[in-house]
């Protein structure tokens, strides 16, 4: 199956929701009028990443004017919408969600990032409570596993994806500049390790005067490959995924098949003293 994807890696205005929307339909102009399967945005695409404004720039599903602009988008191009994130208040919390459009406008289901970015000056979790379900989407027959930035680095939310029959995951992120060899590496190592596509979509630009984002997002194939790729310029990739080549190579190479997950359950565990 062939899957026509537009990532948008866009630079957030932090403070200024009203002039980041103006440039989101700005970078999309290019592309009125072509068929397009999925548009996939970056984590807080809207707001930009600096923890501090979270709880002041937090919209709810009544209203929220950051998916207001995704149903938009997703009525004038005809296509389903992995939302990125944006902040979410609840009843006494925040969440970093991702929502998900579909091609008529709808609202069909969330994801909550699950693993919270704390290190180095970051706060998420001083804002954010985790998340505890994984979204997989069915867009025409092929599966879609979601995550957002830090969840990367923890393979078994891929693991568990791929045992049930994901074939691309989506990663979207506020991945600063500061790691740009992690980005790669385990980008490309889940897509290896799981016979997946992954698609990473990073926001761009300055996230304070000492710190950028990263950019660089990336369609990365089955055995590895990065097929397509940004660099740090704000811009849009427009790319055709051909879901086939994940399901030649499970075939041909039986990784998954071959995985042990349920002899790990019942396996000994011996700890072997060398200087005894």
């Amino acid at each position: 199956m062939k899957l026509k994807v537009l990532l948008v890696q866009n630079s957030a205005i932090i403070g200024n929701k009203k002039a980041t929307f103006e440039n989101i339909y700005s970078l999309l102009k290019t592309y009125t009028g072509e068929k397009i399967d999925l548009i996939i945005f970056p984590e807080v695409w809207s707001i930009g990443w600096l923890c501090s404004i979270f709880p002041q720039e937090a919209e709810t599903m009544e209203n929220s004017p950051s998916i207001d602009v995704l149903k938009d988008i997703a009525l004038n191009y005809k296509a389903n919408i992995i939302g990125g994130s944006i902040i979410l208040k609840h009843d006494g919390y925040y969440t970093n969600t991702c929502p998900i459009i579909s091609q008529k406008g709808k609202v069909i289901t969330t994801y909550d990032k699950m693993h919270l970015f704390s290190h180095k000056g970051s706060e998420e979790n001083k804002y954010i409570a985790t998340g505890s379900e994984l979204k997989i989407l069915n867009c025409a027959g092929t599966k879609i596993g979601l995550s957002i930035c830090y969840d990367i680095r923890f393979p078994e939310i891929y693991r568990e994806y791929s045992k049930h029959g994901v074939e691309i995951f989506v990663n979207m992120a506020a991945w600063s500049n500061k790691k740009p060899e992690h980005w790669e590496i385990m980008h490309r190592a889940r897509a290896i390790e799981n016979q997946c596509y992954m698609i990473t979509v990073d926001q761009t630009g300055k996230i304070t005067d000492k710190e950028y984002n990263l950019g660089n997002s990336m369609i990365i194939n089955p055995w590895g490959d990065i097929e397509a790729s940004l660099q740090a310029e704000e811009s849009c990739l427009l790319y055709e995924i051909d879901t086939d080549k994940v399901k030649e190579l499970r075939e041909n190479f039986p990784l998954i098949a071959d995985r042990r997950d349920t002899d790990f359950k019942t396996f000994n565990y011996k700890e072997i003293h060398l200087y005894e």
